[in-house]
C-alpha cells in the first residue's frame, strides 16, 4: 500500500507515507464467487495454499502442473524453486504460448527473478514467538526487526478481536533497501512508484516495505507495517474478495490501533483536499481506485482517495458500530459485491450511505477551509550519511515576511551551521521578541529549541520542541529532542512516548537509542538496555 502517501498524511502532508505514507495491496482479480471445490488458480488468489497443493495432485504432470507447482513456489517465498520450475515450463514444447496459463507463467517467472535480484543475500529474523519473520536486503536494516516483533505483536492481538481473524502461518516481512526494486517484486511500474510514493505492498501473501533508513527522514513505518497486516488479514477472511476501496479504508482506519485505541484525527491538508472535492465534485471514484491507488497519477489523488474511504469506514463505524465491519467482510466472502454489503450494514442503499457520507464529511470538513495544503516531497537517500540537518539549507524562515523576525532568524541559520550556537539563540530570540507570528512560529521553536537543548538547557528547550512537535508530530528529529529534553528533566514517561513517536518513524537516529538504553536501565530491562547501548552514537 502506498501508506505513507505524503509525508505526514495525518498531520500535514509529507510525501509518501501513507500514507505513509504509509501502501497498498496490489490483489489479483477474484473469483466471484468460491467455488464448493476450488480450483488450484481459486485456491492461490484465496491464499488458501493447502488447497492449491490439494488442486495440484489432481492436474496431470506436464508444463501446465510444473507451472503452478513454481507459483505455489512464489506464494512459499521459495523463489528460487519456482524460477527453476516456471524455466523448465515455459521451455516445454507442450505448452501452448497463446495460452492465459502461459502468460501467468512469464509474469511469475519474472517475479521469482525480481524477489531474488530485491533481495540478493537476505538476512531473515524471526520473531521469538515464530508468528512474524523479517528478510532484510541490507543487513543494516535487521536494527528494525525487534521493533516490527513489537509493533505486530500487539496488532496481533487486537486486530485478531477487530477483524476475527488470526493468521496460522508466520506473516513474512521483506524489507527493500531501494524503493525502485519494489517494481521487480509487483506489477508497479517505476512512474507508479515514485508518482505515488508507494513505500508498502501485500501481495503473494507476503507484505514488502522499503527500509525507512533510505528516506532521507524516515516515514511512519510501524502504522505502515500495521496498515499492510490489515490488508492481509482481509485478504484472509474474505478470500481476496474485497476491492480496493475496502480494503484501503479499513488499513487506514486501524493502522493505528496497535498503539491506541482511537485513530487519529485527518491531517488539515487531507481535511482541506476532501472539502474542495466535494465542493467541486472532483472526487476520486471508487472504480478509480482499482487496480490499486498506486496507480493514481499524483500524490495529491491518492492522498484525497486514502482520505475517502478512511472516512467511509469511519462514518460507518460512528453510525453503526463495529460489528458492521465484520458483517461486511463476511458477505464479501459469501459473495455479495462491497457495495451491497455496505448497504447491509448501513441499512439503505449504498447510493444513500454516499449522500450521506458527502453531507457529512463536508460539514466535518468546513473548518479546514483555507487550511494549507502543501505537499513536501519525500527525499530518498540515506538519511546516516550527513552530519548536517539538511533542512537548515535554503531560506527556510521566508514564511516569516521580509521584516526583522526573518532576519534575525537567517543570521541564527548562519550562525548555527558556523557551530556558533550560543550567538544564534540570541538571534532566534531576537526574532522571536520582535514579532508575535515568529513566537508561535514552529519551525523557529524547533531549532531555538535544539539549541538550549545541545547547550544543556532542557527546561528552556522543551516548550520549544512541543510547540515544534504539534505542528510536525511525525518528524522523528523533533519527537528524539523531545524525548532527549524530558529524560534530563526528569520526565521518564513523557520521554518514553516521545522517544516511541521517533522510533516510530525513523529508528536509524542513533541518539535515540541512546536515550531509550537510559530508560531501559531505569526499568531495569537488563536485556532491551544491552541492546540499546549497542545501538548508541552520540
Amino acid at each position: 500500500m502506498i501508506l505513507s502517501l505524503l509525508d505526514h498524511v495525518r498531520t500535514g502532508f509529507r510525501v509518501g507515507l501513507c500514507a505513509g505514507l504509509l501502501g497498498i495491496a496490489l490483489l489479483a482479480s477474484p473469483p466471484s464467487a468460491v467455488a464448493a471445490t476450488p480450483t488450484f488458480e481459486e485456491s492461490i488468489t484465496a491464499w488458501d495454499l493447502e488447497a492449491a497443493e490439494a488442486a495440484l495432485r489432481d492436474t496431470p504432470r506436464g508444463p501446465t502442473r510444473q507451472a503452478q507447482e513454481g507459483i505455489l513456489a512464489i506464494y512459499r517465498a521459495d523463489y528460487a524453486r519456482a524460477e527453476s520450475l516456471l524455466t523448465a515450463a515455459l521451455a516445454s514444447a507442450d505448452f501452448p504460448a497463446d495460452t492465459a496459463a502461459h502468460k501467468d507463467a512469464r509474469h511469475y517467472l519474472a517475479l521469482a527473478r525480481g524477489s531474488q535480484r530485491a533481495l540478493g543475500s537476505a538476512v531473515l529474523v524471526r520473531s521469538d514467538d515464530h508468528t512474524v519473520e523479517a528478510v532484510f536486503a541490507d543487513p543494516k536494516d535487521t536494527l528494525l526487526a525487534p521493533y516490527l516483533f513489537d509493533a505486530m505483536a500487539a496488532a496481533r492481538r487486537v486486530l485478531g478481536d477487530e477483524l476475527g481473524v488470526t493468521p496460522d502461518e508466520p506473516i513474512r516481512f521483506e524489507f527493500l533497501d531501494d524503493p525502485a526494486k519494489l517494481a521487480l517484486v509487483t506489477p508497479l511500474s517505476l512512474d507508479n512508484i515514485y508518482a505515488t510514493g508507494t513505500i508498502g505492498i501485500t501481495k503473494y501473501r507476503r507484505i514488502v516495505m522499503v527500509t525507512p533508513r533510505v528516506l532521507l527522514f524516515g516515514y511512519p513505518w510501524l502504522d505502515t507495517a500495521v496498515h499492510e497486516y490489515v490488508h492481509y488479514l482481509i485478504t484472509v477472511r474474505t478470500r481476496n474478495l474485497a476491492p480496493v476501496w475496502l480494503q484501503e479504508g479499513l488499513a487506514k482506519l486501524l493502522e493505528s490501533r496497535w498503539r491506541s485505541a482511537t485513530t487519529p484525527p485527518l491531517a488539515p491538508a487531507s481535511l482541506q483536499l476532501l472539502h474542495d472535492a466535494l465542493e467541486h465534485d472532483d472526487l476520486v471514484s471508487l472504480d478509480e481506485m482499482s487496480p490499486s491507488i498506486a496507480m493514481l497519477p499524483s500524490q495529491e489523488r491518492a492522498a484525497l482517495a486514502y482520505a475517502e474511504v478512511e472516512t467511509m469506514l469511519s462514518f460507518l463505524r460512528e453510525s453503526r458500530g463495529g460489528d458492521g465491519m465484520t458483517q461486511i467482510l463476511d458477505r464479501v466472502r459469501d459473495g455479495e459485491s462491497a457495495e451491497e454489503a455496505f448497504a447491509g450494514a448501513w441499512g439503505a442503499d449504498f447510493s444513500e450511505f454516499m449522500r450521506m457520507w458527502a453531507r457529512h464529511t463536508k460539514r466535518m470538513t468546513a473548518a479546514a477551509k483555507g487550511e494549507s495544503s502543501t505537499f513536501k516531497a519525500r527525499r530518498f537517500g540515506d538519511g546516516q550519511t550527513s552530519d548536517v540537518d539538511p533542512s537548515l539549507f535554503g531560506d527556510v524562515f521566508s514564511h516569516l515576511g521580509g521584516g526583522r523576525a526573518r532576519q534575525h532568524a537567517r543570521l541564527g541559520v548562519l550562525l548555527t551551521l558556523r557551530g556558533q550556537e550560543r550567538a544564534a539563540a540570541l538571534q532566534y530570540e531576537k526574532a522571536r521578541r520582535v514579532d508575535p507570528k515568529a513566537r508561535r512560529d514552529p519551525k523557529l521553536a524547533r531549532r531555538l529549541g535544539e539549541i538550549y537543548l545541545n547547550l544543556d538547557d532542557a527546561a528552556r528547550a522543551l516548550p520549544l520542541l512541543e510547540l515544534a512537535a504539534r505542528a510536525d508530530p511525525e518528524n522523528a528529529s523533533i519527537a528524539a529532542a523531545e524525548g532527549r529534553a524530558r529524560l534530563r528533566i526528569g520526565d521518564v514517561d513523557g520521554a518514553r512516548i516521545a522517544l516511541a513517536r521517533s522510533l516510530r518513524v525513523n529508528p536509524f537516529i542513533p541518539a535515540v537509542h541512546c536515550d531509550l538504553a537510559r530508560l531501559a536501565k531505569l526499568a531495569e530491562a537488563d536485556t532491551e538496555a544491552a541492546r540499546e547501548r549497542a545501538l548508541c552514537r552520540e
